[in-house]
């Protein structure tokens, strides 16, 4: 324990101006984060809309461990480690649906969908009547809330509230989730493996614009000189230390169905709300469009493209990549169907973005494993000292070309690891 502790403060500079790679390959490190972050932090499950009604359920994971969520009979959403009580078997293999309950094949114990052991074969004869059914249910997750949808999972029983930890990225997230009265839904789930460290990714979501001109420069090609120039309608919010996001600030006299980039039914369907946008959120943030983001430490989140994902660690040289397409729920189909094809060909797993990013962070991971390398820093320090506060905007902001927000995520990284700030 002191040996990973001794190797996060001399990792991570006290300003995050830079990093160390070790953190990247050390498998005591690793196994650390499953404790102190995904055993601490808040995690992303899923959505409301997956659980449409009682009995409804679907997988995920938290960290490394497999997570059953259910919607039980009377109504109430709940989250249990994915394993029967008997042999610690896997015990639904579905991934989602609807049951009043679940039998382990196995054995054939069986639980209701609110975790409690119903029976196991042979309890009179084989247990001699003397199963506790009371002590052997599921092991439940032992905070579970939601936020406009969202569905979130804590190990901590004393972890503060989920609107806590949100903090003032509630009020970016609205833009997203609560714009129209019926809220959001998501769309479908693509699953991938990229042998890459979880941070590595997680750190290109919540705060990244350099590198657009540059590893995407196919897709969006213009002048090598004008790659890395800050774009003036764009910045870089840090609204709490570790959350991020990057947001283009629509000019007053451009709509947001106007901006350019969309198909026109979608362009439409963006004007056709504009006005309850702005009754539900006022002046400032109907203006804000945002690009990219991360609540640390994992919800990754593309708006640009409707693309919500889930950062899967699995051990320290991989992830599992669950991504979503989120939209309004009383959108029309038609755009419905437009914006998952969207998110699909851009951030799928054959994405033609997606290829992009997934090569830079696999060379990433790959090249911190060698001993040279590790013993050399990292530079974070774009945009140091020359942060700022807007008037309306919760908390820090920088140009789009900044590490404003990595630095934020690593100092975060620190802060949760070691249980002081960086």
């Amino acid at each position: 324990m002191n040996a990973c502790v001794d190797l996060i403060e001399r990792s991570v500079a006290p300003d995050a101006s830079w990093i160390r790679p070790d953190i990247f390959a050390d498998e005591a490190l690793y196994r650390l984060e499953q404790e102190r972050i995904f055993g601490r932090c808040w995690l992303l499950l899923g959505h409301e809309s997956q659980l449409p009604k009682p009995g409804s359920f679907f997988r995920t994971h938290m960290g490394e461990e497999p997570i059953l969520v259910t919607r039980t009979l009377e109504g109430e959403v709940r989250a249990f480690l994915n394993l029967c009580r008997h042999r610690g078997a896997q015990l639904c293999h579905e991934d989602r649906g609807v049951a009043k309950s679940f039998n382990c094949r196995y054995h054939g114990w069986a639980y209701a969908c609110d975790g409690k052991l119903l029976a196991a074969p042979g309890e009179k004869q084989l247990y001699y009547g003397e199963l506790d059914k009371e002590e052997w249910g599921l092991v439940r997750v032992a905070r579970v809330e939601s936020y406009k949808g969202l569905v979130f999972g804590n190990f901590d029983p004393d972890a503060e509230p989920l609107a806590d930890y949100l903090g003032n990225m509630a009020w970016y997230l609205d833009i997203l989730l609560d714009r129209r009265a019926g809220g959001t839904e998501l769309l479908g789930v693509q699953r991938w493996r990229i042998p890459a460290n979880w941070k590595v990714v997680a750190e290109n979501h919540v705060g990244d614009e350099y590198h657009v001109g540059f590893t995407h420069g196919s897709q969006l090609p213009r002048p090598i000189e004008s790659r890395a120039a800050p774009i003036p309608m764009a910045r870089e919010i840090r609204p709490e230390l570790g959350h991020g996001l990057g947001v283009d600030v629509i000019p007053e006299d451009i709509s947001p169905g106007e901006r350019g980039g969309f198909d026109e039914e979608v362009n439409e369907y963006l004007r056709s709300i504009a006005g309850e946008m702005k009754e539900r959120l006022g002046e400032m943030r109907p203006r804000l469009f945002p690009i990219h983001g991360l609540v640390f430490p994992t919800l990754g989140m593309i708006p640009i493209l409707n693309s919500i994902r889930v950062i899967h660690p699995i051990g320290p040289g991989e992830v599992e990549l669950w991504s979503y397409c989120m939209v309004d729920r009383d959108a029309p189909q038609q755009v419905k169907d437009i914006l998952v094809q969207r998110s699909i060909a851009a951030f799928g797993p054959a994405g033609a973005f997606e290829q992009d990013d997934s090569a830079n962070w696999t060379g990433v991971t790959r090249n911190t494993v060698g001993q040279q390398a590790r013993k050399h820093r990292l530079n974070l320090s774009m945009g140091l000292g020359h942060e700022g506060e807007v008037p309306g905007l919760p908390g820090e902001v920088g140009l789009t070309a900044s590490d404003i927000n990595q630095r934020g995520f690593y100092l975060r990284w620190v802060r949760e690891m070691t249980g002081v700030s960086a």
